[in-house]
């Protein structure tokens, strides 16, 4: 079997399994002082996917996490993949009366959160939604007294133990029923100032679309990735997440944003990807003549941590063309990327000096009658949570998917986007 049949046929943890079997003392996680080898992170996986069994989290049913960029955050959205549970992170952006309809539309059965503050502000959410059976704090000193839905992360973590040594298999059986047509996670998005919506994408959808993304970052075994973005953003979630269980990356968490520029030259990543803002952040650091030389350009680099970068891009908008040709002229190409949550992320890339942006191994592209893109593939979402529970499909009955943008396609298949279609 190819890599791409094998990505469409594949599941989170099975290549969670893959990389602790291949690679087991490779480096995984990397979270301040604290280091995970892929043996390391899957049995730490594996024991608090135990302890989610143990509170009775079962296949489709969803898990909403609260917490910052850092380790936890990553081995509680594997765990819950292990038991073929849908995950899903809040945004931390959004307020109390957000987050409650955000997990009444969800219908989440268990919470994950980081401390005293997303207690905070999950309080009206805990009180109104009637799904939520269990809360797990992370902070043991913020598990409030009085509820028994609570209780700590070291008491997940016990729980999970415990169930193992009573039955090593119980993990293993759940997520060796997970097929690639099941939902993995759900990613929240507002199109066009609309109502929020909830994007449900299968283990076959960010399989292939990290598969598709290898095809063009070509990241080799080991190589760093930065953790740094709201894991709720799909873009992290693909380059941290999927895509670095696919490589076997050493993802590295930066908890705070604005700690950013100190763990880029921490890190030092292989692969990249920052919005506009990012690189105008970075761009404003650098001072350089017009005409840097070999030895110049490569301080310059590792300034700003980049000097191991091999594949670097941004997402709409695009960086603006100073900030594009100063990195250019450093050696950092950055290829611009379009797509969306319900293309599982990106659809197409545009290098400079090429026209349009080129889809991705997978994707079909074309332009209906009234210029709007439609996108088909494995990539394409599963369909958009309802209130009932029931997912539907946000593709037509051929599988082509309305993004809602405007655009043409030239005579190589190269797309460009010229706006937004009128609503």
């Amino acid at each position: 079997m190819d890599a791409w049949a094998a990505a469409l046929e594949s599941t989170i943890p099975h290549l969670f399994a893959r990389n602790a079997a291949e690679f087991a003392e490779h480096p995984a996680l990397t979270d301040g002082p604290r280091h995970w080898t892929w043996r390391q992170a899957r049995e730490d996986a594996l024991v608090l996917a135990a302890g989610l069994a143990a509170l009775g989290l079962q296949r489709g049913q969803t898990m909403l996490i609260a917490m910052s960029d850092r380790a936890e955050h990553w081995l509680a959205d594997t765990a819950a993949a292990h038991l073929g549970a849908v995950s899903s992170t809040v945004h931390p952006a959004l307020g109390p009366e957000q987050v409650r309809q955000f997990a009444q539309h969800c219908r989440a059965r268990v919470v994950v959160l980081e401390g005293t503050a997303e207690v905070h502000r999950w309080y009206a959410a805990l009180r109104a939604v009637t799904s939520i059976d269990h809360v797990v704090v992370l902070d043991e000193l913020a598990v409030p007294s009085g509820d028994r839905r609570f209780r700590s992360w070291k008491a997940l973590r016990h729980n999970g133990a415990r169930l193992l040594r009573e039955d090593s298999d119980v993990v293993e059986r759940h997520w060796r029923a997970v097929r690639p047509e099941h939902p993995a996670a759900i990613v929240h998005t507002h199109r066009d100032g609309g109502e929020p919506r909830g994007v449900v994408l299968t283990h076959r959808n960010v399989c292939s679309a990290a598969a598709a993304v290898h095809h063009i970052a070509r990241a080799e075994p080991g190589s760093a990735r930065l953790c740094y973005l709201p894991l709720a953003h799909i873009a992290e979630r693909m380059s941290t997440l999927y895509s670095a269980l696919h490589d076997v990356a050493h993802v590295h968490f930066c908890g705070e944003r604005r700690q950013l520029a100190e763990a880029l030259v921490r890190c030092r990543p292989a692969v990249f990807f920052g919005d506009s803002q990012v690189w105008e952040e970075l761009a404003s650091g650098i001072r350089c003549s017009r005409r840097p030389t070999a030895r110049t350009r490569e301080r310059l680099r590792a300034r700003v941590g980049l000097d191991r970068t091999t594949w670097s891009a941004c997402g709409a908008p695009p960086v603006k063309p100073r900030v594009r040709e100063l990195f250019a002229s450093l050696g950092v190409e950055i290829a611009e990327l379009w797509g969306m949550p319900e293309t599982t992320g990106c659809v197409t890339a545009h290098r400079a000096g090429r026209p349009g942006g080129e889809p991705l191994p997978g994707a079909e592209v074309r332009i209906a009658a009234d210029g709007e893109v439609l996108v088909r593939g494995p990539l394409v979402c599963a369909g958009y949570l309802q209130p009932d529970g029931v997912v539907r499909s946000a593709a037509d009955a051929d599988g082509w998917l309305p993004t809602g943008d405007l655009g043409s396609v030239d005579a190589e298949g190269r797309l460009t986007v010229t706006g937004r279609k009128p609503a």
